[in-house]
């Protein structure tokens, strides 16, 4: 499935924004200002206008938003949110409003109707809507007036009716504090007793009795802390001087939502459960506190593979031992594939080693954001980061996920055999890179003829025509085109 290239809306979209701005602005107070989510056509522009720049990717000028949201109570932003590069800008104008807390943003969403009114139209219409209201401005206007003065009275229902909601919310957390109190304790109790006890059967129930201390959970003492990519207390643990386990520790208060409660019985019932493979690390046993989850997995090993490039000389593994960790963890994958379970977060920091005397060893780790996906289902969460995330998953559409997973080893590969920060060298981003732009960099890179090789060697001229081979079968931008697992992991050096 190939991914679409940003675009700008149609001409006629874009005409009849810029109309309705030209039109409207003159007749409004000072103190309310128009942006537009495409740059200005016109030789001519009203004042307090705010649009993105003329490059491909659009970006908003920090300074001049500032002083805009400094000097005005009201932002009027009209479109017709008809494609993917609108709906970026607006999340991207959003984001720079966050500090400006008093400026209201109101999205104007403009209908254009040539004839007959479809179903289909109307469709059409209340989806992009829809996505208009998931972005979080403060009101959407479906069609609104280039009447002023009816235009403005529209404005000051919609700002009093948030600003009593607002009012309302801060009421009943400041003057009612045991009804909140009571609301979270209801919520607590649906969410992870409720919930689990009628749809998720193996979902162990809270113990009332489990022991915890700062150093102890149950039966297991804790010894050491690993470092997590997710940001998640990952610590080393012993049930005795011979038996040493991994906790993976869930705080309940920072997965409120029934997606995190799912999310954590899939990570469960997958390596628990289901998964039997000797490259993945199993989950042995569970402790379920008032406060806390506690998922028990076999340990292996005391780092992952990032931090074992980060000791290797040219941060890289011998090719024979990059090779054969990549070996492993396709085998993994393979057999998740098989089972249509697809990992989704594939990357450096979620295969951990263990010395051997032959090699090093591989498991897979981290299945919090697997999932069941039958073949071609497409998906839409964004899951992962760079390097190692596919660029198709990164440009915000419907992906496949085997072959995302397959892109993600390719990255792992390339870092383990080529060294790490082969992937950014290669095709150059800045330390703060936002993840559109540079998936959509590392996409362009890869179409090249020989980037592969460059990348491989770009680090300190590494060449092997076997990972050189296996590199193009799985960093390829079309997914459809990609090596499926089955077959990365009969290759060798």
């Amino acid at each position: 499935m190939g991914t679409r290239e940003l675009r700008l809306p149609p001409a006629s979209s874009r005409a009849a924004v810029e109309s309705y701005v030209s039109r409207v602005a003159p007749q409004l107070p000072p103190d309310v200002a128009f942006a537009t989510l495409v740059p200005w056509s016109s030789p001519q522009r009203p004042s307090r206008l705010a649009t993105p720049d003329s490059a491909a990717q659009g970006r908003w000028d920090p300074e001049g938003i500032a002083d805009l949201a400094s000097e005005c109570t009201s932002l009027l932003v009209p479109c017709t949110f008809e494609t993917r590069y609108e709906k970026r800008l607006m999340k991207k104008l959003l984001e720079q409003l966050e500090p400006h807390r008093d400026i209201c943003v109101y999205v104007l969403q403009l209908l254009e109707v040539a004839g007959q009114i479809t179903r289909e139209y109307v469709q059409t219409v209340m989806a992009r809507h829809d996505a208009l209201l998931a972005v979080g401005a403060n009101a959407v206007l479906l069609d609104p007036t280039d009447n002023p003065d009816r235009l403005l009275q529209n404005l000051d229902q919609e700002r009093a009716w948030f600003e009593a909601n607002a009012l309302r919310a801060k009421s009943m957390v400041d003057c009612n504090d045991d009804y909140f109190q009571s609301v979270l304790d209801h919520h607590h109790e649906l969410l992870w007793e409720s919930v689990p006890k009628a749809l998720m059967r193996n979902f162990d129930p809270i113990d009332r009795n489990l022991v915890e201390t700062a150093n102890r959970v149950g039966d297991y003492k804790m010894t050491n802390r690993f470092s997590s990519r997710s940001g998640k207390d990952v610590l080393l643990a012993e049930r005795s001087e011979s038996e040493k386990v991994v906790l993976k520790v869930y705080n309940k208060w920072d997965h409120p939502s029934a997606g995190d409660l799912e999310c954590i019985y899939r990570e469960l019932r997958f390596l628990r459960d289901v998964l039997r493979h000797p490259h993945i690390a199993r989950c042995t046993d569970m402790n379920h506190s008032f406060s806390r989850v506690y998922l028990v997995f076999e340990l292996g090993g005391m780092q992952n593979l990032h931090q074992r490039l980060l000791d290797q000389p040219g941060y890289r593994l011998d090719l024979e031992d990059a090779v054969d960790c990549t070996v492993q963890v396709a085998g993994a994958l393979a057999y998740c594939h098989s089972r249509d379970i697809v990992h989704r977060q594939v990357c450096l920091e979620h295969i951990v080693v263990e010395d051997q005397s032959e090699a090093p060893f591989c498991r897979l780790v981290d299945f919090y954001q697997a999932t069941r996906c039958p073949e071609a289902t497409p998906l839409a969460t964004t899951c992962g980061d760079l390097p190692c995330i596919a660029p198709e998953v990164a440009l915000d559409e419907s992906y496949v996920a085997k072959p995302a997973d397959c892109w993600s080893l390719g990255v792992v590969l390339l870092e383990a055999a080529g060294g790490l920060g082969s992937m950014r060298q290669a095709v150059g981003w800045p330390e703060e890179a936002e993840l559109e732009p540079t998936a959509r960099r590392i996409k362009n890179f890869f179409s090249g003829e020989g980037s592969h090789a460059r990348a491989l060697a770009v680090m300190g001229g590494v060449r092997s025509e076997a990972v050189l081979a296996n590199l193009s079968a799985l960093l390829e931008p079309t997914p459809t085109a990609r090596a499926s697992m089955d077959a990365i992991a009969q290759f060798s050096a």
